[in-house]
């Protein structure tokens, strides 16, 4: 399966030729009402012969909040997304999530969990895609999950298949954000900057007010 997503990533599956896709009203709602400008791009869910069950969410969203870190948090996000989800169909026993790596344009982080489907004991395996596209390089997130009888082992080479593309350069930070950070990493600096910013405000406000006439 290729998905072209509306912000211009395209996502790739490597689904078994048996796949059959759920309807839309079987899958978990993904909730992101609470991110500004945030939108659900992909949400699709395959069935496959055997008891395995395969679902990808991508979302997009504006990248004018993004700096170096943030995708801790946007990906903390969505493991949080994710495990709700999951947890909805599985009664989880475990949902481990593995540390962050960056490839070229992107960001990976892998999950492995365990659980009961109707009273079926499955093996969890999920990764989430973090990268940049289009030409306002707005964030794409994009997380798939896939679980299995606990016997199966199908699940790890679908999801390692699992490919995002047609991504580019994550964007600089805003000047907003530089100054957030500035104002963490050294907030001595950043008082003297803002006060300076401030002198030259009011410089510029008493230079252009009327002068009243001799």
């Amino acid at each position: 399966m290729i998905e072209a997503l509306p912000g211009g990533a395209r996502v790739t599956i490597p689904l078994p030729h048996d796949a059959t896709e759920q309807p839309a009203d079987a899958l978990p709602r993904i909730e992101v009402g609470g991110l500004p400008g945030a939108r659900v791009a992909l949400r699709k869910g395959f069935e496959v012969e055997g008891g395995l069950v395969v679902r990808v969410a991508c979302v997009e969203a504006p990248s004018d909040r993004w700096a170096p870190g943030v995708e801790e948090l946007a990906l903390g996000v969505a493991s949080g997304l994710a495990r709700g989800a999951v947890a909805k169909e599985i009664a989880l026993e475990r949902w481990d999530t593995a540390p962050i790596v960056k490839t070229n344009h992107r960001f990976e982080q892998r999950i492995e969990g365990a659980g009961a489907r109707r009273d079926v004991e499955v093996a969890l395996r999920g990764r989430h895609l973090l990268g940049f596209a289009g030409e306002a390089r707005e964030a794409v997130l994009c997380t798939v999950v896939c679980d299995e009888p606990s016997d199966g082992a199908r699940c790890g080479t679908l999801v390692d298949g699992t490919e995002m593309s047609a991504l580019v350069e994550a964007p600089p930070p805003s000047a907003l954000v530089k100054g957030i950070l500035l104002a963490a990493e050294r907030p001595r600096e950043a008082g003297l900057v803002g006060a300076l910013v401030c002198l030259g405000v009011v410089s510029l406000i008493l230079a252009r007010r009327p002068r009243p006439r001799p």
